[in-house]
């Protein structure tokens, strides 16, 4: 994870190879929407735009409801999950694979227009520098 553009995005990059499908998650309190490339994020009148950069082809993006997955491991035994009321997680389904998955966070700062907002460059996790991303 990393901050760009004077600290007013933030880059999240997760290097992924997986022998079967799988999902990537995060949850959140704002209420989501699914985009072409990426979710629009909401609370109250504060917005956050995450763009899926070079989306890698076979991905599925969508939410689901924070709940355990009937292929995560059992809780030990008289243990429950708390419920998470007002928690949306969003998924990125992904068919197995090697992904380089970059998501891009991009808030809504007010006073701030979509020429404001930088794409970073593709930078492997081993190059990342002080300076991989100006």
């Amino acid at each position: 994870m990393r901050l760009i553009n004077d600290r007013k995005q933030v880059l999240l990059q997760d290097e992924i190879t997986s022998t079967q499908a799988m999902q990537w998650r995060m949850q959140t309190n704002a209420t989501v929407t699914v985009n072409t490339n990426g979710f629009s994020l909401a609370i109250g009148d504060k917005n956050l735009e995450m763009q899926i950069l070079n989306a890698p082809s076979g991905i599925k993006l969508g939410t689901a409801q924070p709940v355990r997955l009937s292929t995560d491991p059992a809780l030990p035994e008289g243990q429950t999950d708390q419920a998470n009321p007002g928690v949306t997680v969003v998924t990125i389904d992904m068919p197995a694979g090697t992904y380089n998955l970059q998501v891009l966070f991009n808030p809504q700062w007010p006073g701030m227009s979509s020429s404001d907002f930088k794409t970073p460059p593709s930078v492997a996790l081993a190059d990342w520098s002080l300076t991989s991303h100006n």
